[in-house]
């Protein structure tokens, strides 16, 4: 069922969501600290800048949604969606997700730095500048991703799939690409950070 009110709703501060579908609305100024949601779409959500200190999805759909600049610290993810979401400046250090999909919208500058992302899948997202650091990536799934100018330096990366991604500019050490998938143009992008020479 659509969930009336919704905006009252969001204004509790221990905020827990189940078995609804949420769509069309702006939320703002939230003052909740603790956000839960479980077995819910989300649909056409606006809540631009705000700040979750404890946010947590399960069994969650979040589609065409603005979530630029949205703060979430502790996010917790299993079994969630965003697709073609506005993601740009979203910040999620220490994200905690398992069985992850990010498809498509814009995620430029979001900061996810020392996540865990178990079971994971980008699908042509605009992750330009974003920020990984130190994430555990391993097993990741990036299909035609642009990772132009990514940070991921300390990242663990045995068993990502970066093949057919752009990664002009890819911030990485040596050793995080460890076991990581890539095709033969973008192996002699990371064969530079070896000091191997092709000639």
């Amino acid at each position: 069922p659509v969930l009336e009110d919704s905006v009252e709703f969001f204004r509790s501060r221990e905020v827990v969501l189940r078995d609804h579908t949420v769509e069309n609305v702006t939320l703002q100024m939230l003052a909740a600290i603790s956000v839960r949601v479980d077995s819910c779409r989300l649909s056409r959500i606006s809540m631009p800048g705000t700040n979750i200190p404890s946010l947590r999805l399960k069994d969650v759909q979040v589609a065409e949604s603005d979530l630029a600049n949205v703060e979430a610290r502790g996010l917790t993810v299993v079994r969630a969606e965003f697709l073609n979401c506005r993601m740009t400046g979203f910040r999620a250090i220490e994200a905690d997700c398992q069985d992850l999909l990010i498809q498509e919208g814009d995620q430029r500058y979001a900061q996810f730095r020392f996540g865990r992302f178990q079971s994971a899948e980008f699908r042509f997202c605009n992750f330009e500048d974003a920020d990984f650091q130190g994430s555990d990536l391993r097993g990741a799934i990036f299909k035609d991703c642009n990772l132009r100018n990514v940070e991921m330096t300390g990242v663990k990366l045995e068993g990502a799939n970066l093949r057919g991604c752009q990664i002009e500019g890819l911030k990485v050490n040596a050793g995080d690409v460890y076991g990581a998938l890539v095709d033969p143009a973008q192996a002699m992008t990371f064969a530079a950070l070896l000091g191997i020479k092709i000639e």
